[in-house]
């Protein structure tokens, strides 16, 4: 097992994801882009993506996951959307049946990602590593509340994404001794300014697009519905990994599965930022757009908040509240001096957050609970 010796020492880590997927999440995105920059230290790093997360498995199922192996592999060769956690030195993606004790080799650090992977870990034997529990948002939404909070309490060095979350391990489940912050990172490489703000359309605003109800995507549609009322030159571009459907307006258009460089492009052609989320974790659109000097107009979730400050760097809105937002879009659109200096100010203010911090703290958490 691994023993701390100095800061060069390198590290047996492994990632839990509940399962694999060829489109954008942005949970396994961060997890993806923490094991790239983990590798790129000389840590060994497996990723784990078992087929089922259910403790029966039946004939059938046994005799189907090579079948299954199979074919994430060739997806992974074909599709992956994240490559350059396959060109990594390092990285390991690894396909299971199931996150157990037969399918996980022994490591230094076994690290659950989302809920209903922890259980599996805590259950593992000593060998397969110190146990962590990599909390991106408090997933009530994803399962049964009384089952995702028993993960909050599970025997797991809990590292969360956002203030908020630190807020909830340590006054509500009373997990201080158990519990790290670790903000994200921003991939500033594929992720900066081309278009100077001050040179951009005012009329431009662009909208994550996204199915679960929490992201608020109804909520931004009809704010947008109502900018247009009195602003009907805005042009509105969405962009997501779901098929369009028909809540999006004609009017609007849809860039589905950017690539990191059409992702780029995107953020730099848009002057304004939607973001109308219920609750997230450290949300990274918004802090994505920052990154490309477009001024966000948000709704002020917990997670936001962790960056974004009202009048300082964005404008902030009352989660839900369809005219406040509306108002901020037309606000920014109509004021280019506003507009222009929040933009300039969220894009300093997020520059804080690099992967090179954010991986400094996370493997600095990492050994100092080995």
């Amino acid at each position: 097992m691994y023993t701390v010796e100095g800061d060069n020492d390198i590290m047996r880590i492994g990632f839990v994801l509940p399962r694999f997927s060829v489109t954008p999440v942005g949970g396994f995105k961060v997890v993806y882009e923490y094991a790239v920059h983990l590798a790129a230290r000389g840590h060994q790093v497996d990723i784990f993506h078992p087929r089922r997360l259910s403790t029966y498995r039946s004939w059938e199922d046994r005799f189907k996951e090579p079948l299954w192996i199979q074919r994430c592999q060739r997806q992974l060769r074909q599709h992956f959307w994240f490559p350059s956690v396959l060109d990594a030195r390092g990285v390991r993606m690894r396909f299971v049946p199931v996150p157990s004790a037969a399918y996980i080799p022994d490591l230094d650090a076994i690290i659950a990602t989302a809920w209903h992977t922890a259980p599996w870990i805590a259950a593992l034997p000593s060998s397969k590593g110190r146990k962590f529990y990599f909390i991106q948002h408090y997933e009530t939404w994803d399962g049964p509340k009384d089952e995702v909070d028993a993960t909050w309490t599970l025997p797991l060095h809990k590292i969360v994404i956002a203030r908020w979350l630190y807020d909830l391990g340590d006054r509500y489940f009373h997990q201080h001794a158990q519990l790290s912050y670790v903000p994200n990172g921003i991939d500033f490489d594929h992720l900066n300014i081309t278009v100077p703000p001050s040179e951009r359309s005012a009329h431009h605003i662009g909208m994550l697009y996204h199915r679960n109800h929490w992201k608020g995507t109804d909520i931004g549609l009809r704010a947008l519905n109502l900018v247009r009322e009195r602003e009907p030159s805005i042009q509105v571009t969405l962009f997501g990994a779901p098929e369009p459907g028909l809540d999006i307006p004609p009017w609007m258009e849809y860039l589905r599965l950017p690539s990191p460089m059409q992702l780029q492009a995107f953020y730099n052609s848009c002057a304004i930022f939607v973001h109308p989320s219920l609750a997230e974790g450290w949300p990274l659109p918004p802090a994505e757009a920052m990154a490309c000097g477009t001024a966000v107009a948000a709704s002020g979730n917990d997670g936001v908040r962790d960056y974004a400050q009202h009048e300082k760097n964005a404008l902030l809105s009352p989660p839900g509240d369809q005219e406040a937002l509306a108002a901020n879009i037309l606000r920014l659109i109509r004021e280019p001096n506003v507009r222009i200096r929040l933009a300039l100010e969220g894009y300093r203010d997020i520059r804080e957050h690099t992967w090179d911090i954010a991986t400094n703290r996370f493997e600095q958490v990492l050994r100092q609970n080995l």
